[in-house]
């Protein structure tokens, strides 16, 4: 018997696996402290269970993930439309410098992925597929190149990236929060007290309105509009050939919108616009993390395990000596450094959920918010891209 999650009900499933994650953080300090994201708990312990039950039993389960990709949208949404321009250009300096560690990240993650799969006798091919195609990339890159890769004659190529990408996923969103909380910690940023100029203007107080039903229908207006419009850009550049993920022309329209709206002096509540980010981005994750297939972990081939092992020590090193460093060695560079490694390990939406955990504890970082999306999405992608063609130019893929 097949259980089907859909619509509504993997709505009220996921709000059920959210509260499960919040009542597990306030009642552990170990969560508490190292900041690990409540919707990571709760979907990690539901995913389980759901995996036991379909062991033992003869139910399985199946989900239709359409809302969840939706939510993203709205997600992403409302980051554009608390953006503005002179925060990007003010963090034009540090995005520029994170553009070429990340480069250098992608080139790293490769390298290791390529030559744990020569050492275990591995196809090399494996070595992408559990380097920047499924940590990076994700699941839906995984699934690009998987299919390409399967044309070509490697079997089984898709399956072994979206086991990586599904292993990825978890550890990005359990280190990112024990990364920065130790930077923190270790250097004496609590609070945000080493605060950078990178401040939204339209943050300040005086523009917070009480919320009432018309502040919420004008918010969810602009979201509607942001996402509508970006889908059509989307579908347009798509017919000019130029391939983006779906979220990144929506954040692009939130900004512009956002930034119209400061020129003709009609400002969004950046309070609600803040709430709704926040409820999508975590039912996002929520949706993710239960609709996982821990089944397929169990028949991992061990190498797989093995070259896992190896870019997790890599990226966590590399974040915590590297990253950090180069991005200001601040508060902002620790929130950025959770982000960095919930997006190097388990793609955008994870690196964005990290960034959401450390500032509600520690304050905020509006240069982190801005950064981590489009570091983690279109400049990946296209970085990815350029890589992944110089390592397939290498002799031993051919």
């Amino acid at each position: 018997m097949t259980i089907t999650l859909a619509g509504i009900n993997l709505l009220l499933a996921s709000i059920v696996v959210l509260y499960i994650g919040l009542y597990l953080t306030r009642k552990s300090r170990f969560l508490q402290e190292y900041n690990i994201p409540a919707p990571v708990t709760g979907g990690l312990l539901s995913s389980v269970l759901l995996t036991l039950i379909a062991s033992e039993t003869s139910l399985s389960f199946h989900f239709d993930l359409e809302l969840r990709d939706l939510l993203l949208l709205m997600f992403f949404s409302t980051v554009g439309l608390n953006a503005r321009f002179s925060l990007l250009l003010s963090g034009g300096k540090t995005l520029t410098i994170l553009l070429f560690v990340m480069l250098a990240f992608l080139i790293l993650q490769n390298t290791t992925g390529v030559l744990f799969a020569l050492l275990l006798d591995q196809d090399p091919v494996n070595g992408l597929l559990a380097g920047s195609i499924a940590f990076a990339g994700g699941h839906g890159t995984a699934i690009t190149w998987g299919s390409y890769f399967e044309q070509n004659g490697h079997l089984g190529a898709q399956e072994f990236g979206l086991i990586a990408a599904t292993l990825g996923l978890i550890l990005g969103g359990t280190l990112g929060g024990p990364l920065a909380h130790n930077l923190i910690k270790k250097h004496s940023l609590y609070g945000n007290q080493h605060r950078t100029p990178y401040v939204i203007e339209s943050q300040s107080q005086k523009e917070y309105v009480p919320v009432d039903m018309t502040g919420i229908f004008r918010v969810l207006l602009e979201i509607s509009i942001t996402i509508c419009v970006g889908l059509y850009l989307h579908q347009w550049l798509e017919s000019q050939q130029i391939i983006l993920p779906e979220f990144l022309p929506v954040l692009l329209m939130g900004t512009i919108i956002a930034n119209l709206g400061t020129v003709y002096k009609r400002q969004s509540d950046t309070g609600l616009l803040s709430l709704w980010g926040d409820v999508s981005l975590e039912l996002f994750i929520a949706m993710s993390l239960l609709s996982l297939q821990l089944g397929l972990l169990a028949n991992t081939a061990s190498s797989l395990i093995i070259i896992t092992i190896a870019q997790t020590v890599i990226s966590v090193l590399f974040v915590y000596f590297i990253v950090f460093r180069f991005a200001g060695r601040d508060y902002d560079a620790a929130v950025i450094s959770s982000g960095f490694i919930g997006s190097g390990l388990g793609a955008t939406p994870v690196g964005m959920a990290n960034v959401e955990t450390i500032t509600k504890k520690f304050g905020p970082s509006p240069k982190a918010l801005l950064i981590i999306p489009l570091l983690g999405s279109f400049f990946t992608d296209v970085l990815n891209a350029l890589v992944l063609k110089g390592f397939l130019a290498l002799p031993f893929f051919h």
